[in-house]
């Protein structure tokens, strides 16, 4: 049962109609943001990764030319995982790029509807 008069429920309808363009630009700035710091999470994985690993390199190292060459691969290993991540964050950046053009599309094409 609706008690709110008319006029009440028709304001309320015409600001949800008015708020959903902000709605929607929140929830796609909220799932930009998760995106990023998992990635964030992932690289700083990485880097704790190859933080151990020279650590372990280190302790591990009979004299330095083996440990040069321990560093040596742990670095091209990191480079390698570290160019990946690279590209990730393009990718990221591009898909929340394109999906804020085509809400940016979606509202001015709306609002200049509803102005006509």
């Amino acid at each position: 049962m609706n008690f709110l008069p008319a006029d009440f429920q028709s304001f309320v309808d015409a600001s949800k109609r008015a708020m959903a363009p902000l709605a929607e630009l929140n929830a796609l700035t909220a799932r930009a943001l998760e995106r990023t710091a998992r990635y964030q999470y992932g690289l700083a994985g990485d880097l704790l990764e190859l933080g151990v690993a020279q650590l372990q390199a280190v302790s591990a190292a009979k004299d330095f030319g083996a440990l040069l060459n321990q560093q040596t691969a742990l670095t091209n290993a990191f480079v390698a995982k570290s160019t990946t991540r690279s590209q990730e964050a393009v990718q990221l950046a591009t898909s929340a790029q394109g999906e804020f053009t085509a809400w940016v599309s979606t509202t001015t094409s709306e609002l200049s509807r509803k102005a006509t």
